[in-house]
């Protein structure tokens, strides 16, 4: 059983990051929640995972290209300035689908402290070369966002599927 597995088989079980409270939940139709080690093969595992998720609703090849491309960032932004990115992190993704519009969130463990960010990567408050996933994300989605709870960062996304 792979690291992955395991971590998702314990986040079914024990307690995972929770979505913010004001997010509709009686329209989804279907949905999943998975955990998976902070490392470089999570980003590819999340793309996959929102491909593999969404193909079952049969949406356009834009909306699937889309999704994956935002996940791909959003999972990359997460690796990159959080503690999930450090040895021993974890990311949680969330999908969730229903009523024309899929949604995507990513938790990640919140900031990196200032020792582990001069290490690698860099914190979410570093400017320079950063903040281009901003605008990737707002070309391909119809929604996004980002919220803190006490122990998480989530950032997540909307895209409205034509019917």
């Amino acid at each position: 059983m792979t690291e992955s597995q395991r971590l998702g088989e314990r986040a079914a079980v024990g307690p995972s990051p929770e979505l913010e409270a004001s997010e509709p939940v009686e329209d989804a139709t279907d949905h999943t929640v998975w955990s998976c080690v902070g490392n470089l093969t999570a980003v590819r595992s999340i793309r996959a995972r929102v491909r593999a998720f969404l193909e079952r609703a049969k949406p356009p090849e834009t909306v699937l290209d889309d999704a994956e491309l935002a996940a791909s960032e959003l999972a990359t932004n997460a690796l990159l300035h959080s503690r999930s990115g450090q040895t021993g992190g974890v990311m949680t993704l969330f999908i969730r689908s229903g009523r024309g519009r899929v949604r995507v969130a990513v938790a990640d463990q919140g900031e990196k402290s200032a020792e582990a960010a001069s290490g690698f990567g860099a914190t979410r408050a570093d400017n320079g070369d950063y903040g281009r996933g901003k605008l990737i994300i707002e070309s391909c989605t119809s929604r996004s966002g980002e919220y803190w709870t006490d122990s998480t960062h989530v950032v997540w996304f909307e895209i409205d599927i034509p019917r």
